[in-house]
C-alpha cells in the first residue's frame, strides 16, 4: 500500500504553492482549518472538491439509504481532514471517495465480483462473494501488496449489518453500504495467509474489472503543481507512469552535496525493493533514477534529468542509490537523452 513518511510529508507541505482558487464546497474565505487552506490554495485539489461536490449531490439524491450515506460522509470527513495540509493525501482521498460515490447508487447484490478502491498504485484485491442460502455468503479474495500475494476464502455467517467470517487469529467483517461493500479485517497479514504488508480491508465496488484510479505525480506528492507534472511528463515519457506505477512507499532521501537544496525521494515496494529515486530543487529541475527491463526481461536503470549541465553524469545521492541498487545483479544504467 502507498505509504509516506512524516518527514517527507511535512516537507510537502513546506513546499506547496499559495495561489487561492475558490472551493464549491465551502467559502474559501472563511476557510480555517489545515484541510480547507490547503484545498483552496490547490487548483488541482479545489477542482476535485468541486467534482466532489457535485457527485455527492446526484449520489445522495439516489441511492437507497441516504441516512446511512450521510453518517458515512461525516467519517470520510474526518478521514480526509486527518491529512492536515498535505496535498498528496488529501488528493488520494478526493480520488478514492470519487470512485466510491459513484458505485454508491448501484443495487447491492451478494452474487457480485468486487474490486478494492485502491490507496495507491501498488495495491489491489478482488472479491467474489455468493449468497450460499438465508444465513451465509460463500467469499474468495485474491489480494497484492507490491510484489506480494495472498488469498483466503470460506463461509461467512449473515447477520443484520452483514456477514462476519473468523477462522483461528483471522477475522473478517462484510458490510454493505448502499452499493458498495466494506472490509474489515482482525488478525495479522500472516494470520489471514498473506504475505508481509497484504491485508483485505478497505472499501470495494461492484465490477469485474481491478479499478485503475488517475494517480500520478500529483496525487502521490511528486510533483508539486500541474506545471511540474507536465515537466515530469515531458521528461520521462513512457517511464512516467512507469514510476507511478512503481513508487510504493516513499521515503525521504539522504541530502545531496552535489546539489545543495535538493529534495531527494526514494521509492520503494515490496518484495521488490528500491524502485526509483528523485531529486528536485525549487527551480523546478529534477534527477530520475527508475527501475525498469528491458525487451530481453533484463533489470535496467534509467536516468533523467532536465539539467544540461547534468546530462552525462549522476549526482552523488543517486550514483549511491545506484550501487545499493545494482548490488550483484549487475543492472544497467542507462544515461537518458
Amino acid at each position: 500500500m502507498f505509504t509516506i513518511s512524516l518527514h517527507y510529508a511535512l516537507l510537502l507541505t513546506s513546499l506547496a504553492f499559495a495561489s487561492v482558487t475558490p472551493a464549491s464546497s465551502f467559502d474559501c474565505a472563511r476557510a480555517a482549518s489545515k484541510t480547507e487552506k490547503a484545498v483552496c490554495g490547490d487548483p488541482y485539489l479545489s477542482q476535485l472538491d468541486e467534482q466532489l461536490a457535485e457527485r455527492w449531490r446526484s449520489t445522495l439524491a439516489n441511492v437507497p439509504d441516504p441516512k446511512a450515506l450521510k453518517t458515512d460522509q461525516r467519517q470520510w470527513l474526518k478521514n480526509r481532514n486527518a491529512c492536515g495540509g498535505i496535498a498528496a493525501c488529501l488528493r488520494r482521498q478526493y480520488l478514492m471517495r470519487l470512485v466510491e460515490l459513484e458505485h454508491a447508487v448501484q443495487p447491492f447484490n451478494w452474487d457480485a465480483a468486487w474490486q478494492l478502491i485502491p490507496p495507491g498504485t501498488s495495491t489491489a484485491a478482488t472479491v467474489t462473494t455468493h449468497r450460499r442460502d438465508a444465513a451465509h455468503i460463500t467469499f474468495d479474495i485474491e489480494a497484492g501488496e507490491g510484489a506480494n500475494s495472498g488469498s483466503l476464502d470460506g463461509v461467512a455467517e449473515l447477520k443484520d449489518d452483514g456477514a462476519h467470517y473468523v477462522e483461528g487469529e483471522c477475522a473478517l467483517s462484510f458490510t454493505p453500504l448502499n452499493g458498495v461493500l466494506n472490509i474489515t479485517q482482525d488478525g495479522t497479514d500472516a494470520d489471514c495467509g498473506a504475505g508481509i504488508g497484504v491485508y483485505y480491508s478497505g472499501t470495494y465496488v461492484a465490477s469485474k474489472q481491478p479499478l485503475t484510479l488517475d494517480y500520478d505525480m500529483l496525487s502521490l506528492g511528486l510533483a508539486r503543481t500541474s506545471e511540474e507534472d507536465q515537466s515530469l511528463r515531458a521528461l520521462l515519457k513512457d517511464d512516467y507512469q512507469k514510476l507511478v506505477d512503481l513508487s510504493g512507499t516513499l521515503q525521504i532521501g539522504d541530502p545531496s552535496t552535489d546539489v545543495p537544496g535538493g529534495q531527494v525521494v526514494e521509492m520503494w515496494m515490496r518484495g521488490l525493493g528500491g524502485t526509483g529515486i528523485m531529486m528536485s530543487d525549487v527551480e523546478h529541475r529534477f534527477w530520475v533514477m527508475v527501475l525498469t527491463y528491458d525487451v530481453q526481461g533484463r533489470e535496467r536503470i534509467r536516468y533523467y534529468t532536465n539539467v544540461a549541465a547534468w546530462k552525462g553524469r549522476v549526482p552523488d545521492v543517486q550514483q549511491a542509490w545506484y550501487e545499493r541498487t545494482k548490488g550483484n545483479r549487475g543492472i544497467s544504467l542507462d544515461l537518458m537523452p
